[in-house]
């Protein structure tokens, strides 16, 4: 018989200890899926879309558009504001869970900003990555790509299923209806002020949108929409807009404090409610104080999330810089065994230069180290630079029995711990046609009838079970917003088909009708009956990514 490798993905965690398996955690796949949205070099275009700073792309799939004068970073910001300052701390309820989708008809939610973040978020919604983890993705991504702060992020967000209550102020909102909104969302008025110079510290009010304010005068051919920015940096993360209102200078704070219409006054309102005590000790603490503020206040901001556990911050400076992604186990039919797949080295503040070469070496399935290993080269292609510095990959294979098996990877003194008791075999499963390249375009809605094929392999002792059963989530469109909802309704029998080695092989094929949109957000997780899930969020459509 001729050799055939059967490729599957292995779920993976970096741990302290590699001497039992890693039993596979759904919150481990959230942490991974958002360390690929948000450190890999190729983050598959979510840091594109504020790069540069002053860029604002046209979620319906025209691209770049500049000439309107509108950000994507500040409006990722205000959506974000928008969302979460309907909580309430005390009844547990609101907060940041992508209501704001339900809300956009509302008089306090105007403008397309909420509906540009959460269409271009839909394109990597998927089983793992809520909408609300997104619209706090985008935050995070928007401030610490635009010269701001590094703010926390974690994962495991809800999504609302409708719309909140009602309660963001607005330009016209009295001081006193302010105070009491961001109350009950847990920021008193120190708070309050701050949070919203940090907000403003980047884009503007358009004319558009708030006439009363800003009048249309500054509509332009290369400023459509009428933007008057809140400070002469607009596409920078930075004191100015304080310093300009606590000096008087430049844009002396923003159009909501010089607008002649004192009824929309709302930022002057806000800064003077405690005689500008808080926007003169941001200016006298400088630029660090600052970012250290905003960070402060953002992360609450976007973990305002009441009765949801978060997970741990996605912080290479906290946990390790080095971890694998994208790695293949294949077993043939002799029993060959090839781990194959790349690790992912982020050049943190402080931390050595990249090196030239990684070695790794295999962990055995009973937790011993071995003598296999590999020498990894540092990739030329597969490199970047995001928030926390240049990002570099190395590749990596590595060849042994299918009896000795795999727990865990050695590498420059750290263990990475997984499991080979269920995977996927990617080689054996496929899905016909293929879908089209991932991108963030209107052209990705095309719906295509796809078949699913998905194949596992189980390592077992005495009988193997008949059947697994494959769960399929898919994001589906939801009605009263532009973002999906994941269904999980679809599911399949995996019938035993064969054996090889100590593993059996189960197979099952679906039949889909999916837009390229929907493909990339489907993922699939595969259990013995009674059992928790032995595969977790396996994307047959983009297996490794």
């Amino acid at each position: 018989m001729l050799t055939s490798y059967l490729y599957t993905s292995i779920c993976l965690l970096g741990l302290q200890t590699a001497t039992a398996q890693y039993t596979t955690d759904p919150t481990a796949a959230t942490i991974r899926e958002i360390e690929h949205l948000y450190l890999d070099a190729a983050n598959a275009g979510f840091f594109s879309a504020v790069t540069p700073c002053t860029n604002y792309v046209n979620p319906q799939g025209t691209g770049p558009n500049n000439n309107l004068g509108r950000q994507t970073a500040a409006e990722w910001v205000r959506t974000a504001f928008h969302d979460f300052v309907t909580a309430n701390i005390y009844t547990e309820s609101g907060g940041l869970d992508a209501s704001i989708g339900f809300e956009t008809t509302r008089d306090e939610n105007v403008g397309v900003a909420f509906n540009d973040a959460l269409t271009f978020f839909s394109y990597f919604i998927n089983n793992r990555v809520s909408m609300s983890d997104l619209i706090a993705l985008g935050v995070v991504t928007a401030v610490g790509n635009c010269g701001g702060p590094h703010i926390p992020m974690r994962g495991n967000r809800i999504d609302a299923t409708v719309a909140g209550p009602s309660g963001v102020p607005r330009p016209e909102t009295d001081l006193q209806t302010t105070l009491v909104d961001f109350s009950n969302a847990g920021f008193n008025e120190d708070d309050t002020i701050a949070l919203t110079a940090c907000g403003h510290t980047m884009g503007g009010v358009h004319g558009n949108t708030f006439p009363q304010a800003v009048g249309t005068s500054a509509e332009s051919s290369t400023n459509a929409d009428g933007r008057v920015p809140f400070d002469e940096t607009v596409g920078v993360f930075d004191i100015t807009v304080v310093d300009d209102y606590v000096h008087w200078t430049g844009d002396k704070g923003g159009p909501l404090v010089t607008t002649p219409n004192k009824t929309v006054q709302s930022d002057l309102r806000l800064y003077t409610a405690d005689r500008n005590a808080t926007m003169n000790r941001i200016s006298q603490g400088g630029a660090a104080y600052f970012a250290s503020q905003c960070s402060s206040l953002f992360q609450r901001m976007i973990e305002t999330v009441p009765g949801t556990k978060l997970t741990t911050p996605v912080d290479p400076t906290a946990t390790t810089n080095l971890k694998p992604y994208n790695v293949y186990l294949a077993v043939d039919w002799k029993g060959n065994m090839v781990l194959s797949g790349a690790f992912r080295y982020v050049q943190v503040a402080g931390a050595a230069a990249a090196p030239s070469t990684l070695t790794i070496t295999l962990i055995d399935r009973a937790g011993k180290t071995t003598t296999t290993t590999a020498t990894a080269k540092i990739s030329s292609a597969d490199t970047g630079t995001a928030i926390w510095g240049p990002t570099h990959s190395y590749t990596f294979t590595l060849s042994f029995p299918a009896t000795v098996g795999v727990s865990g990877l050695s590498v420059s003194g750290q263990t990475f711990a997984f499991q080979d008791t269920m995977f996927v075999n990617a080689g054996l499963s496929h899905v016909s046609p293929a879908p089209m390249q991932f991108s963030t375009t209107t052209a990705m809605n095309t719906v295509t009838a796809f078949s699913v094929n998905t194949t596992v392999a189980y390592l077992y002792t005495g009988t193997a079970p008949t059947s697994l059963t494959a769960t399929y989530a898919i994001p589906m469109p939801q009605t009263g917003t532009v973002s999906p909802a994941m269904d999980t309704s679809t599911t399949a029998t995996l019938a035993l088909v064969g054996k090889t080695g100590p593993y059996a092989i189960y197979s099952a094929s679906t039949k889909k009708s999916l837009s390229a949109k929907q493909a990339y957000g489907t993922s699939v997780d595969v259990a013995v009956a009674g059992q928790s899930a032995g595969v977790v969020f396996f994307k047959p459509f983009n297996a490794g990514a």
